[in-house]
């Protein structure tokens, strides 16, 4: 039996408990796939610690988290190379899950020692209420444990699909950053609709409700978006008015380019090959 003032050795550790990685532990906690006592916190800024610990979860530091056996990496890229050294200088067998934009796996193994194996995902912001949306990529060398460990993590937060990593560049453009461009949209879609006369609030909730509407009938539907479209658009009336202007401006053109520039920021994240 545990003594009970005596903590039980972490088998998992966050490090870096902002949006994200918050949301995973919190979801991983929830459902039952992480136990609080098992789980080792690592972040500077100790409001964002609190909630975690009053739940029964451990503070730690780098190095004590470099000792432990499964990793979440929920940090920014450009902070990856120092952290990595107190890894480097603790080999083991682990298994780093990595929420990093750019970083390649074989990368992020060889900076952080022998016996790392990798698995990135790329989750984005509604998995902070369970409507996430994560692609997985695997390394070769990880366990099928490890991996169905990783899958049912990310399920706790929302949907999960698995690509190869090559693709993970294209995937953090389309649905890691995905909700920004979504909430760039709202932003425009608000604005000209005061523009047209409608009060702040009213037009708020008008575009809210129009967009969750839609959301949900695109995945209610067996028709496609296009399908969906064709539906609303009458030939003549209001919504190919729109449409037209929407066309004569470029909106297409602007999604690709959004998409396209967002992907190459991740390579140059990634470095140079």
């Amino acid at each position: 039996m545990t003594h009970p003032d005596i903590n039980p050795t972490p088998q998992f550790a966050v490090i870096g408990l902002g949006n994200m990685g918050a949301a995973i532990l919190q979801g991983g906690l929830n459902h039952g796939i992480l136990a609080p006592e098992s789980v080792l916190v690592c972040d500077p800024d100790q409001t964002r610690l609190s909630p975690f610990v009053e739940r029964g979860c451990q503070i730690g530091t780098i190095e004590e988290a470099a000792s432990i056996p499964r990793v979440l990496l929920a940090i920014k890229p450009q902070i990856f190379p120092d952290l990595a050294l107190a890894f480097l200088s603790q080999p083991r067998d682990r298994t780093v899950i990595s929420v990093m934009a750019g970083i390649q796996g074989h990368r992020i193994a060889t900076a952080m020692g022998a016996g790392t194996s990798v698995i990135r995902a790329m989750p984005n912001m509604p998995a902070s209420i369970g409507h996430g949306v994560t692609a997985i990529a695997v390394s070769p060398e990880t366990s099928d444990a490890e991996q169905a460990f990783a899958r049912e993590l990310f399920a706790a937060v929302g949907t999960v699909v698995e690509v190869q990593e090559e693709l993970m560049f294209a995937v953090t453009a389309t649905s890691g950053s995905g909700p920004a461009w979504v909430y760039r949209l709202v932003e425009a879609w608000i604005k000209a609709a005061e523009e047209q006369g409608l009060p702040p609030e009213t037009a708020k909730s008008l575009v809210h409700g129009t967009l969750l509407g839609a959301a949900q009938l695109l995945t209610h539907s067996d028709r496609s978006a296009s399908e969906l479209r064709a539906a609303v658009t009458s030939k003549g009336g209001t919504t190919a008015a729109g449409q037209a202007a929407m066309d004569d401006h470029g909106f297409d053109r602007a999604v690709q380019q959004a998409i396209a520039a967002a992907t190459q920021r991740g390579r140059e994240l990634d470095g140079p090959a």
